[in-house]
């Protein structure tokens, strides 16, 4: 049997460096940040869409976070070929569980709370996408099978009912210099030889415009690579 966390455990040390600094509120964040463009926060949309999906089917690498009934938070990183994350429709995913240390802290907290957050990686590709939405385990042995590798089926399955999906930027993978390089051009398979913004434009083409005016035209590549180029810090 192992611990299982509660508010108290594992317990919190008497006195850390982080007592000397004082928590600000949202008001003051704001104050300090500002507020996202309009076509920023509008830019989730409920379901999966072509190039969404085909930036997620060539992905050999993501993060998933859970939360538990206890409310602590867990992320796990999660490797695989590309491809093992299957797409069963717009709206769902199906994730395999290889075998691990058994510790099951990622099921046991979906088993309590469904949420989970997603953030997928492609080699070669600055932006990411992420994923919400809620989850549940399952030992289904046609989907087990279906999520196989090297002539395994897959322990268990992790089915996420998807409610948001967007890109987020490429200024933390530039500023990490993350991608030196990827021989199996997995970059190039997403976005066919385009970019990720060409392709995140012609996906969202009437939000885009309503929300980006004039820049979907071609000034949007110009301002992002000045961000990317001028104010990564």
């Amino acid at each position: 049997m192992h611990a299982v966390r509660t508010p108290d455990y594992p317990p919190s040390p008497p006195r850390t460096a982080a007592d000397s600094y004082s928590p600000i509120t949202m008001e003051r964040v704001r104050e300090v940040i500002g507020y996202p463009e309009r076509f920023i926060a509008e830019k989730k949309e409920p379901k999966l869409g072509e190039f969404t999906a085909r930036f997620i089917a060539h992905s050999p690498f993501f993060c998933m976070a859970t939360v538990g009934a206890d409310g602590w938070l867990d992320a796990s990183p999660k490797g695989d070929p590309p491809g093992s994350v299957r797409i069963l429709d717009e709206f769902t995913l199906a994730i395999p569980d290889r075998p691990g240390n058994k510790l099951a802290e990622t099921f046991e907290n979906i088993s309590h709370n469904p949420a989970v957050g997603l953030v997928f990686f492609v080699p070669g590709l600055r932006e990411v996408i992420r994923v919400n939405g809620d989850a549940f385990i399952t030992d289904d042995p046609e989907l087990l099978d279906m999520l196989g590798a090297d002539g395994k089926p897959a322990v268990l399955a992790t089915i996420v009912r998807i409610r948001e999906v967007f890109g987020q930027c490429g200024k933390a993978v530039i500023r990490s210099k993350l991608w030196e390089g990827d021989r199996r051009e997995l970059a190039d398979a997403v976005t066919l030889g385009g970019d990720f913004y060409t392709m995140t434009i012609a996906e969202n083409a009437r939000k885009m415009a309503e929300n980006l005016g004039e820049l979907v035209a071609g000034g949007l590549h110009d301002v992002i690579d000045d961000h990317y180029k001028h104010h990564l810090y």
